[in-house]
């Protein structure tokens, strides 16, 4: 059983929904939002996470230990920062060569920073860890082995990582923690280790 009760989901689309999926089968209750109410999002989640409660993006920090963002990072500035209090929040978004960015996601990656530094800066209240972003909803449902996938988790905060590596244990991953935030550069797309399993020694080599 998971040290983590319940989790929060800011995106119900294929990452969102998978990872709310493994968390349910985990024993971790999940809720859930997305730009639609809870009530428009019923049928949605009946068939693609249908243990996860529907909650108002406004709402997703409340009652919840830890919060996923698992939106397009095209849409963050949908994202209000107050909806996030003080939650550690899980960056899971990856940034998409064709994909357009918010005018201050841009800048910041333009300036040097990895995209979760700058998502940091944008909800400077929580504490940010990048992690699940490299895991395929494909792989998050697939059946766990003895040999456990290994998982990034990149941080400047080393209690939240510790937190977050709790959930990917949990959720059947073998976490590897980076040193800083910055390392989750290593994991976005077009790396070695994006959507390719990896042994736990592979990927600390890679975030180095």
């Amino acid at each position: 059983m998971s040290s983590i009760s319940t989790i929060g989901i800011l995106g119900a689309g294929r990452a969102g929904t998978a990872i709310a999926r493994a968390a349910a089968s985990a024993g971790i209750r999940v809720h859930i939002a997305s730009t639609r109410s809870p009530t428009q999002m019923k049928y949605h989640l009946l068939q693609y996470a249908p243990e996860a409660k529907a909650v108002y993006a406004r709402q997703i920090a409340d009652d919840v230990e830890l919060v996923v963002l698992a939106v397009p990072q095209e849409d963050l500035d949908e994202v209000e920062p107050h909806w996030l209090g003080t939650r550690v929040l899980i960056d899971a978004t990856n940034r998409w060569e064709d994909e357009p960015l918010p005018t201050w996601l841009a800048a910041g990656i333009n300036a040097g920073l990895s995209s979760s530094e700058v998502i940091a800066q944008q909800f400077p209240t929580t504490r940010v860890v990048k992690a699940l972003n490299h895991i395929s909803h494909w792989a998050m449902d697939a059946p766990r082995s003895d040999n456990a996938r290994a998982a990034a988790v990149s941080s400047n905060d080393q209690a939240a990582a510790q937190k977050v590596s709790n959930l990917v244990e949990a959720l059947g991953f073998d976490p590897v923690v980076a040193n800083n935030l910055a390392a989750g550069r290593q994991t976005e797309p077009g790396t070695k280790y994006f959507n390719v399993a990896a042994t736990s020694e592979q990927l600390s080599r890679q975030l180095l």
